[in-house]
Protein backbone atom coordinates (compact mmCIF):
# COMPACT_ATOMS: atom_id res chain seq x y z
CA UNK A 1 0.00 0.00 0.00
CA UNK A 2 1.25 3.50 -0.76
CA UNK A 3 0.03 6.78 0.58
CA UNK A 4 -0.33 9.69 -1.86
CA UNK A 5 1.06 13.06 -0.96
CA UNK A 6 0.79 16.13 -3.14
CA UNK A 7 0.53 15.02 -6.73
CA UNK A 8 3.07 12.26 -6.10
CA UNK A 9 2.77 9.13 -3.99
CA UNK A 10 5.52 7.54 -1.91
CA UNK A 11 6.57 5.43 -4.87
CA UNK A 12 6.87 8.46 -7.10
CA UNK A 13 3.66 7.89 -9.07
CA UNK A 14 1.48 10.81 -10.06
CA UNK A 15 -1.93 11.14 -8.47
CA UNK A 16 -4.82 11.12 -10.89
CA UNK A 17 -6.52 14.38 -9.92
CA UNK A 18 -7.77 15.28 -13.38
CA UNK A 19 -10.98 13.40 -12.65
CA UNK A 20 -11.83 15.62 -9.74
CA UNK A 21 -14.47 18.22 -10.21
CA UNK A 22 -12.85 21.53 -11.34
CA UNK A 23 -14.40 23.72 -8.68
CA UNK A 24 -12.55 26.94 -7.98
CA UNK A 25 -14.41 28.53 -5.09
CA UNK A 26 -17.36 26.95 -3.33
CA UNK A 27 -20.19 29.42 -3.35
CA UNK A 28 -23.91 29.06 -3.94
CA UNK A 29 -24.81 30.76 -7.20
CA UNK A 30 -27.98 29.77 -9.02
CA UNK A 31 -27.75 28.52 -12.58
CA UNK A 32 -24.84 27.01 -14.55
CA UNK A 33 -24.20 30.22 -16.50
CA UNK A 34 -23.89 32.24 -13.31
CA UNK A 35 -21.51 29.65 -11.82
CA UNK A 36 -19.39 29.70 -14.97
CA UNK A 37 -19.33 33.51 -14.99
CA UNK A 38 -18.32 33.48 -11.31
CA UNK A 39 -15.38 31.16 -12.04
CA UNK A 40 -14.20 33.26 -15.01
CA UNK A 41 -14.46 36.54 -13.12
CA UNK A 42 -12.65 35.12 -10.10
CA UNK A 43 -9.85 33.83 -12.33
CA UNK A 44 -9.48 37.30 -13.86
CA UNK A 45 -9.43 38.96 -10.44
CA UNK A 46 -6.82 36.42 -9.34
CA UNK A 47 -4.63 37.41 -12.30
CA UNK A 48 -4.80 41.06 -11.20
CA UNK A 49 -3.34 40.16 -7.80
CA UNK A 50 0.25 39.95 -9.06
CA UNK A 51 0.15 42.82 -11.57
CA UNK A 52 1.88 45.33 -9.28
CA UNK A 53 4.70 42.85 -8.65
CA UNK A 54 5.00 42.21 -12.38
CA UNK A 55 5.13 45.92 -13.19
CA UNK A 56 7.87 46.40 -10.61
CA UNK A 57 9.80 43.33 -11.82
CA UNK A 58 9.81 44.53 -15.43
CA UNK A 59 11.07 47.96 -14.36
CA UNK A 60 13.55 46.50 -11.86
CA UNK A 61 15.22 44.00 -14.17
CA UNK A 62 15.07 46.03 -17.38
CA UNK A 63 15.92 49.56 -16.24
CA UNK A 64 17.45 49.47 -12.75
CA UNK A 65 20.99 48.77 -14.02
CA UNK A 66 20.53 51.28 -16.85
CA UNK A 67 19.25 53.97 -14.45
CA UNK A 68 22.03 53.44 -11.92
CA UNK A 69 24.83 53.38 -14.50
CA UNK A 70 23.70 55.79 -17.24
CA UNK A 71 21.70 58.31 -15.18
CA UNK A 72 23.34 58.22 -11.74
CA UNK A 73 26.84 57.44 -13.11
CA UNK A 74 27.22 54.62 -10.62
CA UNK A 75 30.04 52.14 -11.22
CA UNK A 76 28.95 48.85 -12.81
CA UNK A 77 30.25 46.80 -9.87
CA UNK A 78 28.27 48.88 -7.34
CA UNK A 79 25.09 48.69 -9.42
CA UNK A 80 25.52 44.92 -9.70
CA UNK A 81 26.08 44.66 -5.93
CA UNK A 82 22.81 46.52 -5.29
CA UNK A 83 20.95 44.13 -7.56
CA UNK A 84 22.57 41.22 -5.70
CA UNK A 85 21.48 42.78 -2.40
CA UNK A 86 17.91 42.85 -3.63
CA UNK A 87 18.03 39.24 -4.81
CA UNK A 88 19.59 38.04 -1.54
CA UNK A 89 16.95 39.82 0.56
CA UNK A 90 14.24 38.39 -1.69
CA UNK A 91 15.72 34.90 -1.34
CA UNK A 92 15.99 35.11 2.45
CA UNK A 93 12.51 36.57 2.83
CA UNK A 94 10.92 33.94 0.59
CA UNK A 95 11.13 30.86 2.90
CA UNK A 96 10.32 32.94 5.98
CA UNK A 97 7.21 34.32 4.31
CA UNK A 98 6.29 30.85 3.05
CA UNK A 99 6.32 29.31 6.52
CA UNK A 100 4.60 32.24 8.23
CA UNK A 101 1.89 32.57 5.56
CA UNK A 102 0.94 28.89 6.00
CA UNK A 103 0.66 29.23 9.79
CA UNK A 104 -0.60 32.73 10.55
CA UNK A 105 -3.30 34.89 9.03
CA UNK A 106 -4.84 34.53 5.59
CA UNK A 107 -3.02 34.85 2.30
CA UNK A 108 -4.97 37.95 1.23
CA UNK A 109 -3.81 39.71 4.40
CA UNK A 110 -0.19 38.88 3.62
CA UNK A 111 -0.73 40.03 0.04
CA UNK A 112 -2.04 43.41 1.21
CA UNK A 113 0.91 43.89 3.57
CA UNK A 114 3.40 43.24 0.77
CA UNK A 115 1.64 45.66 -1.58
CA UNK A 116 1.83 48.43 1.02
CA UNK A 117 5.60 47.93 1.43
CA UNK A 118 6.06 48.05 -2.35
CA UNK A 119 3.99 51.20 -2.70
CA UNK A 120 6.08 53.02 -0.08
CA UNK A 121 9.47 52.18 -1.64
CA UNK A 122 9.37 51.29 -5.34
CA UNK A 123 8.69 54.77 -6.83
CA UNK A 124 11.68 56.17 -4.90
CA UNK A 125 14.08 53.68 -6.54
CA UNK A 126 13.85 55.59 -9.84
CA UNK A 127 14.07 59.09 -8.36
CA UNK A 128 17.44 60.74 -7.84
CA UNK A 129 18.29 60.09 -4.21
CA UNK A 130 17.48 62.66 -1.55
CA UNK A 131 20.53 64.87 -1.11
CA UNK A 132 22.20 63.77 -4.36
CA UNK A 133 21.11 66.90 -6.19
CA UNK A 134 22.40 69.23 -3.45
CA UNK A 135 26.09 68.47 -3.87
CA UNK A 136 28.51 67.35 -6.54
CA UNK A 137 30.96 65.98 -3.95
CA UNK A 138 32.08 62.70 -5.52
CA UNK A 139 33.30 61.18 -2.25
CA UNK A 140 29.98 61.92 -0.55
CA UNK A 141 27.93 60.41 -3.37
CA UNK A 142 30.24 57.39 -3.49
CA UNK A 143 28.93 56.09 -0.16
CA UNK A 144 25.59 57.89 0.20
CA UNK A 145 23.95 56.63 -2.99
CA UNK A 146 24.55 52.90 -2.27
CA UNK A 147 23.33 53.31 1.32
CA UNK A 148 20.22 55.25 0.31
CA UNK A 149 19.16 52.91 -2.48
CA UNK A 150 20.26 49.85 -0.47
CA UNK A 151 17.75 50.62 2.31
CA UNK A 152 14.95 51.14 -0.21
CA UNK A 153 15.84 47.90 -1.99
CA UNK A 154 15.73 45.88 1.25
CA UNK A 155 12.20 47.02 2.13
CA UNK A 156 10.99 46.75 -1.47
CA UNK A 157 12.26 43.19 -1.91
CA UNK A 158 10.67 42.03 1.34
CA UNK A 159 7.34 43.38 0.13
CA UNK A 160 7.85 41.82 -3.29
CA UNK A 161 8.55 38.39 -1.76
CA UNK A 162 5.45 38.62 0.45
CA UNK A 163 3.21 39.35 -2.54
CA UNK A 164 4.79 36.68 -4.76
CA UNK A 165 4.58 33.79 -2.29
CA UNK A 166 1.13 34.64 -0.93
CA UNK A 167 -0.25 34.97 -4.47
CA UNK A 168 1.33 31.74 -5.73
CA UNK A 169 0.09 29.85 -2.68
CA UNK A 170 -3.49 30.81 -3.53
CA UNK A 171 -3.44 28.53 -6.62
CA UNK A 172 -3.66 25.23 -4.67
CA UNK A 173 -6.20 26.83 -2.33
CA UNK A 174 -8.54 27.68 -5.20
CA UNK A 175 -8.85 24.18 -6.66
CA UNK A 176 -7.48 20.63 -6.41
CA UNK A 177 -7.99 20.06 -10.14
CA UNK A 178 -4.76 20.11 -12.17
CA UNK A 179 -6.45 21.61 -15.24
CA UNK A 180 -7.81 24.52 -13.21
CA UNK A 181 -4.39 25.07 -11.65
CA UNK A 182 -2.75 25.06 -15.08
CA UNK A 183 -5.31 27.62 -16.26
CA UNK A 184 -4.65 29.83 -13.23
CA UNK A 185 -0.90 29.59 -13.78
CA UNK A 186 -1.32 30.61 -17.42
CA UNK A 187 -3.64 33.48 -16.46
CA UNK A 188 -1.08 34.62 -13.91
CA UNK A 189 1.67 34.55 -16.50
CA UNK A 190 -0.47 36.34 -19.11
CA UNK A 191 -1.14 39.07 -16.53
CA UNK A 192 2.62 39.25 -15.97
CA UNK A 193 3.28 39.60 -19.70
CA UNK A 194 0.57 42.25 -20.06
CA UNK A 195 2.07 44.19 -17.15
CA UNK A 196 5.52 44.11 -18.72
CA UNK A 197 4.05 45.23 -22.03
CA UNK A 198 2.53 48.19 -20.22
CA UNK A 199 5.90 49.12 -18.69
CA UNK A 200 7.72 49.08 -22.03
CA UNK A 201 4.91 50.89 -23.83
CA UNK A 202 4.83 53.62 -21.17
CA UNK A 203 8.63 53.90 -21.26
CA UNK A 204 8.64 54.15 -25.05
CA UNK A 205 6.02 56.92 -24.99
CA UNK A 206 7.84 58.85 -22.25
CA UNK A 207 11.22 58.60 -24.01
CA UNK A 208 9.73 59.78 -27.30
CA UNK A 209 7.47 62.50 -25.96
CA UNK A 210 9.76 64.27 -23.48
CA UNK A 211 12.83 66.08 -24.82
CA UNK A 212 14.01 63.21 -27.03
CA UNK A 213 17.75 62.38 -27.09
CA UNK A 214 19.54 59.50 -28.86
CA UNK A 215 21.36 58.51 -25.65
CA UNK A 216 20.31 57.88 -22.04
CA UNK A 217 22.16 60.21 -19.66
CA UNK A 218 21.98 62.08 -16.32
CA UNK A 219 19.51 64.60 -17.74
CA UNK A 220 16.95 61.83 -18.28
CA UNK A 221 16.35 61.18 -14.57
CA UNK A 222 12.89 62.78 -14.64
CA UNK A 223 11.80 60.35 -17.39
CA UNK A 224 12.45 57.33 -15.18
CA UNK A 225 10.69 59.12 -12.32
CA UNK A 226 7.59 59.68 -14.46
CA UNK A 227 7.52 56.05 -15.64
CA UNK A 228 7.82 54.70 -12.08
CA UNK A 229 5.01 56.96 -10.83
CA UNK A 230 2.68 55.96 -13.67
CA UNK A 231 3.17 52.22 -13.20
CA UNK A 232 2.86 52.60 -9.43
CA UNK A 233 -0.54 54.22 -9.93
CA UNK A 234 -1.63 51.33 -12.16
CA UNK A 235 -0.29 48.80 -9.64
CA UNK A 236 -2.14 50.34 -6.70
CA UNK A 237 -5.39 50.27 -8.68
CA UNK A 238 -5.02 46.58 -9.61
CA UNK A 239 -4.24 45.35 -6.11
CA UNK A 240 -7.19 47.32 -4.71
CA UNK A 241 -9.48 45.61 -7.24
CA UNK A 242 -7.99 42.25 -6.26
CA UNK A 243 -8.46 42.86 -2.54
CA UNK A 244 -12.06 44.01 -2.95
CA UNK A 245 -13.45 41.52 -5.47
CA UNK A 246 -11.40 38.32 -5.26
CA UNK A 247 -12.83 35.74 -2.85
CA UNK A 248 -10.66 33.03 -1.31
CA UNK A 249 -11.46 30.07 0.89
CA UNK A 250 -11.10 30.71 4.59
CA UNK A 251 -8.06 29.47 6.48
CA UNK A 252 -10.10 26.66 8.06
CA UNK A 253 -11.20 25.41 4.65
CA UNK A 254 -7.61 25.47 3.35
CA UNK A 255 -6.42 23.33 6.26
CA UNK A 256 -9.24 20.78 5.96
CA UNK A 257 -7.18 18.69 3.55
CA UNK A 258 -4.43 18.46 6.15
CA UNK A 259 -6.89 17.09 8.74
CA UNK A 260 -8.06 14.51 6.21
CA UNK A 261 -4.47 13.34 5.78
CA UNK A 262 -4.05 12.95 9.53
CA UNK A 263 -7.25 10.89 9.71
CA UNK A 264 -6.03 8.72 6.86
CA UNK A 265 -2.71 8.26 8.68
CA UNK A 266 -4.54 7.04 11.80
CA UNK A 267 -6.39 4.45 9.73
CA UNK A 268 -3.17 3.25 8.18
CA UNK A 269 -1.62 3.03 11.63
CA UNK A 270 -4.32 0.58 12.65
CA UNK A 271 -3.38 -1.55 9.67
CA UNK A 272 0.23 -1.65 10.78
CA UNK A 273 1.74 0.66 8.15
CA UNK A 274 3.75 2.65 10.68
CA UNK A 275 6.46 3.70 8.25
CA UNK A 276 3.96 5.19 5.81
CA UNK A 277 2.17 6.97 8.66
CA UNK A 278 5.43 8.60 9.69
CA UNK A 279 5.99 9.83 6.13
CA UNK A 280 2.47 11.19 5.83
CA UNK A 281 2.69 13.03 9.15
CA UNK A 282 6.04 14.61 8.38
CA UNK A 283 4.29 16.98 5.96
CA UNK A 284 6.88 19.44 4.68
CA UNK A 285 9.78 17.16 5.63
CA UNK A 286 8.47 14.54 3.24
CA UNK A 287 8.56 17.07 0.42
CA UNK A 288 12.13 17.99 1.38
CA UNK A 289 13.13 14.34 0.99
CA UNK A 290 11.60 14.11 -2.49
CA UNK A 291 14.09 14.31 -5.39
CA UNK A 292 11.23 15.64 -7.51
CA UNK A 293 11.14 18.83 -5.43
CA UNK A 294 14.75 19.69 -6.27
CA UNK A 295 14.36 18.70 -9.91
CA UNK A 296 11.37 21.04 -10.13
CA UNK A 297 13.38 23.79 -8.42
CA UNK A 298 16.18 23.48 -10.98
CA UNK A 299 13.75 23.75 -13.88
CA UNK A 300 12.29 26.91 -12.38
CA UNK A 301 15.70 28.38 -11.48
CA UNK A 302 17.14 28.12 -14.98
CA UNK A 303 13.96 29.34 -16.68
CA UNK A 304 13.92 32.38 -14.38
CA UNK A 305 17.66 32.95 -14.83
CA UNK A 306 17.26 33.09 -18.61
CA UNK A 307 14.29 35.44 -18.28
CA UNK A 308 16.00 37.75 -15.75
CA UNK A 309 19.31 38.01 -17.60
CA UNK A 310 17.46 38.77 -20.83
CA UNK A 311 15.51 41.57 -19.16
CA UNK A 312 18.59 43.05 -17.49
CA UNK A 313 20.97 42.94 -20.43
CA UNK A 314 18.82 43.50 -23.53
CA UNK A 315 18.52 47.27 -22.74
CA UNK A 316 22.23 47.48 -21.89
CA UNK A 317 23.08 45.63 -25.12
CA UNK A 318 20.94 48.08 -27.09
CA UNK A 319 22.56 51.07 -25.35
CA UNK A 320 25.98 49.55 -26.12
CA UNK A 321 24.97 49.15 -29.77
CA UNK A 322 24.07 52.86 -30.03
CA UNK A 323 27.77 53.74 -29.90
CA UNK A 324 28.12 52.04 -33.30
CA UNK A 325 24.74 52.96 -34.74
CA UNK A 326 23.40 56.12 -33.03
CA UNK A 327 20.73 56.61 -35.68
CA UNK A 328 18.74 53.73 -34.14
CA UNK A 329 17.60 55.95 -31.27
CA UNK A 330 17.29 55.45 -27.53
CA UNK A 331 13.65 54.35 -27.82
CA UNK A 332 14.96 50.90 -28.79
CA UNK A 333 15.49 50.22 -25.07
CA UNK A 334 11.68 50.25 -24.82
CA UNK A 335 10.49 49.01 -28.24
CA UNK A 336 12.63 45.85 -28.34
CA UNK A 337 11.50 44.62 -24.88
CA UNK A 338 7.98 45.52 -25.99
CA UNK A 339 8.27 43.13 -28.95
CA UNK A 340 9.79 40.53 -26.62
CA UNK A 341 6.75 40.64 -24.38
CA UNK A 342 4.22 40.67 -27.21
CA UNK A 343 5.79 37.40 -28.33
CA UNK A 344 5.73 36.12 -24.76
CA UNK A 345 2.05 36.99 -24.41
CA UNK A 346 1.15 35.25 -27.67
CA UNK A 347 2.98 32.05 -26.78
CA UNK A 348 1.53 31.99 -23.26
CA UNK A 349 -1.94 32.10 -24.84
CA UNK A 350 -0.96 29.31 -27.22
CA UNK A 351 0.49 27.25 -24.39
CA UNK A 352 -2.61 27.64 -22.22
CA UNK A 353 -4.74 25.64 -24.66
CA UNK A 354 -2.10 23.05 -25.63
CA UNK A 355 0.01 22.34 -22.55
CA UNK A 356 -2.08 19.34 -21.50
CA UNK A 357 -1.74 17.81 -24.95
CA UNK A 358 2.05 17.93 -25.12
CA UNK A 359 2.85 17.70 -21.39
CA UNK A 360 4.80 20.04 -19.13
CA UNK A 361 8.21 18.46 -19.73
CA UNK A 362 7.88 18.48 -23.52
CA UNK A 363 6.75 22.11 -23.39
CA UNK A 364 9.79 22.98 -21.26
CA UNK A 365 12.11 21.31 -23.78
CA UNK A 366 10.55 23.23 -26.68
CA UNK A 367 10.92 26.52 -24.77
CA UNK A 368 14.57 25.76 -23.96
CA UNK A 369 15.35 25.02 -27.61
CA UNK A 370 13.79 28.34 -28.68
CA UNK A 371 15.83 30.14 -25.99
CA UNK A 372 19.05 28.50 -27.14
CA UNK A 373 18.28 29.38 -30.76
CA UNK A 374 17.92 33.06 -29.88
CA UNK A 375 21.34 33.04 -28.15
CA UNK A 376 22.98 31.37 -31.13
CA UNK A 377 21.40 33.94 -33.45
CA UNK A 378 22.84 36.80 -31.38
CA UNK A 379 26.30 35.21 -31.45
CA UNK A 380 26.39 34.60 -35.20
CA UNK A 381 24.32 37.30 -36.85
CA UNK A 382 23.65 40.26 -34.49
CA UNK A 383 26.78 42.33 -35.08
CA UNK A 384 26.80 46.15 -34.64
CA UNK A 385 25.65 46.60 -38.24
CA UNK A 386 22.77 44.11 -38.00
CA UNK A 387 19.36 45.41 -39.06
CA UNK A 388 16.66 46.36 -36.57
CA UNK A 389 14.45 43.66 -38.08
CA UNK A 390 16.88 40.97 -36.96
CA UNK A 391 16.92 42.35 -33.44
CA UNK A 392 13.13 42.26 -33.31
CA UNK A 393 13.11 38.66 -34.56
CA UNK A 394 15.57 37.63 -31.86
CA UNK A 395 13.42 39.40 -29.26
CA UNK A 396 10.47 37.35 -30.51
CA UNK A 397 12.40 34.11 -29.91
CA UNK A 398 13.49 35.25 -26.44
CA UNK A 399 9.89 36.00 -25.50
CA UNK A 400 8.65 32.66 -26.80
CA UNK A 401 11.30 30.63 -25.02
CA UNK A 402 10.98 32.40 -21.67
CA UNK A 403 7.16 32.21 -21.57
CA UNK A 404 7.03 28.50 -22.39
CA UNK A 405 9.68 27.47 -19.86
CA UNK A 406 8.29 29.64 -17.06
CA UNK A 407 4.68 28.50 -17.44
CA UNK A 408 5.58 24.82 -17.76
CA UNK A 409 7.90 24.93 -14.70
CA UNK A 410 5.16 26.56 -12.58
CA UNK A 411 2.66 23.93 -13.76
CA UNK A 412 5.07 21.21 -12.63
CA UNK A 413 5.24 22.90 -9.20
CA UNK A 414 1.44 23.08 -8.86
CA UNK A 415 1.28 19.41 -9.84
CA UNK A 416 3.84 18.60 -7.14
CA UNK A 417 1.76 20.27 -4.43
CA UNK A 418 -1.39 18.44 -5.45
CA UNK A 419 -4.38 18.90 -3.12
CA UNK A 420 -2.26 19.97 -0.12
CA UNK A 421 -2.91 23.70 -0.36
CA UNK A 422 -2.12 24.22 3.34
CA UNK A 423 1.55 23.71 2.44
CA UNK A 424 1.48 25.65 -0.84
CA UNK A 425 3.32 28.76 0.37
CA UNK A 426 6.16 26.71 1.87
CA UNK A 427 6.63 24.64 -1.28
CA UNK A 428 6.61 27.68 -3.57
CA UNK A 429 9.12 29.43 -1.30
CA UNK A 430 11.47 26.43 -1.55
CA UNK A 431 11.15 26.27 -5.34
CA UNK A 432 11.70 30.01 -5.81
CA UNK A 433 14.45 30.41 -3.17
CA UNK A 434 17.42 29.48 -5.34
CA UNK A 435 16.49 31.58 -8.36
CA UNK A 436 16.82 34.81 -6.35
CA UNK A 437 20.36 34.02 -5.26
CA UNK A 438 21.46 32.58 -8.59
CA UNK A 439 20.23 35.62 -10.52
CA UNK A 440 21.91 38.09 -8.18
CA UNK A 441 25.22 36.21 -8.16
CA UNK A 442 25.16 35.92 -11.96
CA UNK A 443 24.63 39.69 -12.40
CA UNK A 444 27.41 40.57 -9.95
CA UNK A 445 29.82 38.19 -11.68
CA UNK A 446 28.95 39.63 -15.08
CA UNK A 447 29.40 43.23 -13.91
CA UNK A 448 32.69 42.50 -12.15
CA UNK A 449 34.16 41.04 -15.33
CA UNK A 450 33.15 44.10 -17.35
CA UNK A 451 36.08 46.17 -18.58
CA UNK A 452 36.63 49.53 -16.89
CA UNK A 453 37.43 50.98 -20.31
CA UNK A 454 34.54 50.25 -22.66
CA UNK A 455 36.89 50.36 -25.66
CA UNK A 456 38.55 47.17 -24.38
CA UNK A 457 35.31 45.15 -24.65
CA UNK A 458 33.03 47.03 -27.06
CA UNK A 459 30.54 44.14 -27.43
CA UNK A 460 30.54 42.88 -23.86
CA UNK A 461 26.77 42.71 -23.40
CA UNK A 462 26.35 40.90 -26.70
CA UNK A 463 28.57 38.19 -25.23
CA UNK A 464 26.48 38.17 -22.06
CA UNK A 465 23.28 37.51 -24.03
CA UNK A 466 25.05 34.79 -25.98
CA UNK A 467 26.87 32.84 -23.30
CA UNK A 468 25.11 33.63 -20.01
CA UNK A 469 21.57 33.31 -21.38
CA UNK A 470 22.56 30.39 -23.62
CA UNK A 471 24.17 28.64 -20.65
CA UNK A 472 20.91 29.03 -18.69
CA UNK A 473 18.97 27.32 -21.49
CA UNK A 474 21.48 24.47 -21.69
CA UNK A 475 21.41 23.94 -17.91
CA UNK A 476 17.61 23.86 -18.03
CA UNK A 477 17.68 21.08 -20.63
CA UNK A 478 20.25 19.14 -18.59
CA UNK A 479 18.01 19.44 -15.52
CA UNK A 480 15.08 18.16 -17.55
CA UNK A 481 17.11 15.18 -18.75
CA UNK A 482 18.18 14.43 -15.18
CA UNK A 483 14.55 14.56 -14.03
CA UNK A 484 13.53 12.11 -16.75
CA UNK A 485 16.35 9.76 -15.77
CA UNK A 486 15.36 9.81 -12.09
CA UNK A 487 11.71 9.15 -13.02
CA UNK A 488 12.74 6.09 -15.06
CA UNK A 489 14.88 4.83 -12.17
CA UNK A 490 11.94 5.16 -9.77
CA UNK A 491 9.65 3.27 -12.13
CA UNK A 492 12.26 0.50 -12.50
CA UNK A 493 12.58 0.17 -8.72
CA UNK A 494 8.81 -0.11 -8.26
Amino acid sequence: MSVKYGATDVLGKKEETDKEKPTTVEIHVSGPLNRRWWRISQNIFYGLGHVYNDLCAAMWFSYMMLFFQAVLNMRAAVAGALLLLGQVIDALATPVVGMLADKYGNKKGWHLTGCILITCTFPLLFVRCWGCWITDDHDYLLWWMPVYYGVLIVVFQIGWAVVQISHLAMIPSISDNLQVRADLTSIRYMASVTSSLAVYLITWVVLRATNYRPYIGPLDDYKFRDVSLIISGIGVLTYLIFQIFFKLKSTKEEKSNGHAINNQSMTLDEEGNKQIVKIAKSKIMYFLRMPLLYQTSLLYVFSRLYWALSLVYVPLFLEERLSYNPSAGSELVASVPLVLYVSSFFFSLLLKSNINQCGNQVAYLIGSLLSLTSCAWIAVFIDPEASIVQIYLVATLIGAGSSITLVSSLCVTADLIGPHSHQGAAIYSIVTFADKLVTGIAVVAIENYKCENEADCPQYYRGVLTYACGGSAVLGMLSLSFAKYISKQQKTET
